[in-house]
């Protein structure tokens, strides 16, 4: 027996010698071909200079679906496929993608190499180089390996991958295991501050560069006590996308993944964490890990005061959020001010007929030839605006649905020809539209200005919108089957995200002020989109709040600030999330009356504000979740609902604050106040739009209801 072991040591130990020797000469062999490479270039860089930093292997991936034998030829296009990618990303910006060998058959190897922005040639190459290591070592046989250093990335597949660029395919993290103490409230901040210079970055990156590569720093004079004994005043980050992709593709790439990594960051409290993606990737850490200064250096926005110190202090609430919202302003610079000049021009500009059209032709420019559609093509696409093809009506006009000569199904906004509504909205939806870009929200394809005819085109949805899925229409009844919980929080979720690309991320911070579940809308997939916004608007950065005396919007959606008073800010919003929120764990409209413990009539508002008081909160979720759904993530996101809707703006969270609250446990949520606008039904119609003005006399009522309707009413306070 001991001498059976000896022999099988033996055999192991030669077996190890061999593999070693296979895989240092694979390295050396890819090395050789890059050096060669580098050093025949007209301008060459110094070949072993010292800026040829060791990389740091941070994690790996080997997907097993297929393997290939030992020196298979597969393999050796492998190897030759490295060494391409690291001679070709060393000579350009860091990046190069491309395949080897088979003719597309099954020994051809796609690859993409992206080198971090702050290496140089030789580093890259050098990098890149090693990944030779997992390919042939830990991920021996795998004809699909990813390797990720904290210089460089290389990913090889025997599918072409790169046809159709898929983020979700390969998606590591890692966070470090020391993390800020203090409690909850310190970790929150903390993870805020990540979110805060996670965002500013992305948009630098994706706006501001054309290396898609942005490293920053923030600091915090009050500083965090981490577990390391060590105080800390600085978080660096750094965030990357491949150069070739537009600005916008980067920018949701990078967004898909910071929401993550902040909502661990504010979970955890690590004062580390990174997210590896083939596409992009981010990272942050309290010590500086890149070469060379900082692209953009941040000052932490000061703590956010209690409710108790706000009251005390009166107007404390004035100056919360400037210096976040100034930042980031600072950090869009040019972009930002040239977008508030061209849409303030606009707007002086649409008083008269001549100046409208002025105005319409430069929106025309500026959204390009690629978005005008010629009103013939309109014309056959919907079969001459036939009435089998209407989706619906809205207050400004009809909607219907079209298929280009391309295939591609439309959605065409029609104008009412005779309607002396609309006009200004048809404009404001195009200025708004046409600048956002998200998964969530609606996209916007083209426009059409003919004449009396004036269209928006967007894309088709087939699911159409989520409240003929939540509630029953009579020419519609509610499905047979219900939305499961799944479903409902994909949507919440997703609303979420669209709402806070609106408020944080977009190139200007956009109030949509007519959120409802008529709004949202949703794609084969069941993804949420945020449509109609003609009653949206741009907000002042500079500002937390300001008041307009033109109040419009849809009854039951808005805050009561804002139809009181006239207050506007992005809490409005959270407003109307809450209480779609509302309205989708119980699978009622806000306008509907209920029968309270009381035995009076009760809005949704009030009803499920009862029975939270009461301790019996699942009573009012809709009854198939109750049978179905997870009750404890179904009561967080009530509870969520609730807080969205407190009387108090200041009370309401942001939604940067709401993603991080779906990510967290409702334990850490803060304590509820009351709900706003708790009142028996009044008899109001509050699923239909309004606009009144606060300052005039006259008030004009219409029975015009719709969708998506602009009516005038008149309503009173409490």
């Amino acid at each position: 027996m001991h001498f059976y072991i000896t022999e099988s040591r033996k055999t192991q130990r030669a077996n190890w010698i061999r593999l070693y020797t296979m895989h240092a000469m694979d390295a050396a062999y890819v090395l050789l071909v890059v050096l060669v490479v580098i050093c025949s270039t007209p301008t060459p860089p110094p070949c072993l200079a010292a800026g040829a930093t060791d990389a740091e292997l941070t994690t790996w991936k080997c997907n097993n679906r297929t393997s290939y034998a030992p020196n298979d030829t597969y393999q050796s296009n492998v190897r030759a496929l490295i060494a391409s990618l690291a001679a070709n990303a060393s000579r350009s910006v860091g990046f190069a993608n491309g395949s080897f060998g088979g003719g597309g058959g099954r020994d051809t190897a796609w690859g993409v190499a992206l080198c971090r922005g702050d290496t140089n040639g030789t580093a890259c190459a050098s990098c890149l180089s090693l990944s030779t290591g997992v390919a042939f070592g830990q991920c021996l046989g795998a004809r699909d390996v990813s390797a990720f250093y904290d210089r460089c990335l290389l990913r090889f597949s025997d599918e072409d991958f790169l046809s159709v660029p898929d983020n979700t395919q390969v998606q590591l993290s890692g966070s470090s295991k020391d993390s800020v103490t203090g409690g909850s409230r310190e970790v929150e901040r903390f993870g805020s501050l990540v979110a805060y210079l996670l965002g500013a970055l992305s948009d630098l990156a994706a706006f501001n560069t054309t290396s898609r590569y942005a490293v920053g720093v923030v600091s915090s004079d009050e500083g965090f006590l981490a577990t390391t004994k060590e105080v800390v005043h600085g978080i660096n980050g750094m965030v990357q996308c491949t150069p070739e992709q537009a600005s916008a593709a980067c920018r949701g790439c990078l967004q898909g993944l910071m929401y993550g990594l902040a909502a661990a960051a504010s979970s955890n409290g690590s004062i580390g964490g990174q997210i590896n993606a083939v596409w992009c990737r981010l990272r942050y850490e309290v010590g500086q890990f890149y070469d060379g200064s900082p692209m953009l250096r941040l000052a932490a926005p000061p703590p956010t005061p209690s409710p108790s110190s706000t009251d005390k202090a009166g107007n404390g609430t004035k100056g919360r959020g400037n210096a976040a919202t100034t930042t980031i302003a600072i950090v869009l610079g040019v972009v930002v001010i040239l977008l508030s000049v061209f849409t303030i021009f606009l707007w002086r500009n649409n008083t008269k007929a001549s100046r409208e059209q002025a105005s319409a032709n430069e929106e025309d420019d500026q959204v390009g030839t690629s978005l005008l559609f010629d009103l013939a093509t309109l014309r056959c696409a919907t079969s001459d605006f036939a009435e089998q093809n209407k989706l619906g009506h809205g207050g400004f006009g009809a909607v219907y649905k079209g298929l280009l000569p391309d295939g591609r199904e439309i959605a065409v906004k029609r104008l009412d020809k005779a309607s002396r509504q609309g006009l200004k909205e048809l404009k404001n939806e195009l200025l708004l539209v046409v600048k956002l870009r998200h998964n969530n929200l609606a996209k916007l394809l083209g426009v059409c200005v003919n004449g009396q005819e004036k269209l928006l085109v967007y894309e088709y949805l087939p699911n159409r919108s989520l409240d003929i899925f939540l509630f029953k229409h009579p020419e519609e009844p509610l499905k047979s089957e219900p939305l499961d919980w799944h479903t409902r929080y994909r949507i919440i979720y997703g609303v979420a995200r669209g709402l806070l690309y609106l408020h944080e991320d977009s190139q200007a911070k956009i109030i949509h002020r007519d959120l409802k579940a008529s709004n949202i809308l949703l794609d084969g997939d069941m993804t949420p989109k945020i449509s109609d916004f003609g009653l949206a608007r741009l907000f002042d950065s500079d500002k937390m709040t300001t008041i307009t005396s033109q109040v419009v919007g849809t009854l039951g959606y808005m805050a009561p600030e804002y139809a009181v008073f006239g207050h506007l800010s992005v809490k409005l919003d959270v407003y109307s999330f809450g209480v779609l929120i509302l309205e989708i764990i119980t699978g009622r409209r806000n306008t509907d009356v209920f029968e309270s413990v009381q035995e009076e009539p009760s809005t949704l508002l009030s009803y499920v504000w009862d029975h939270w008081s009461k301790g019996t909160p699942s009573e009012a979720m809709d009854e198939w979740l109750q049978r179905q759904a997870p009750v404890i993530e179904v009561l967080k996101c009530l509870h969520l609902g609730l807080l969205c809707i407190q009387e108090n703006p200041v009370d309401r969270p942001t939604m940067l604050k709401v993603l991080i609250m779906l990510h967290g446990d409702a334990s850490s949520f803060e304590s509820l106040s009351r709900p706003a606008f708790i009142y028996p039904s009044s008899g109001i119609d509050s699923s239909r739009s309004c606009s009144r003005d606060l300052g005039g006399q006259q008030v004009v009522t219409t029975g015009l209801g719709s969708i998506n309707s602009i009516s005038v009413s008149e309503f009173h306070p409490r």
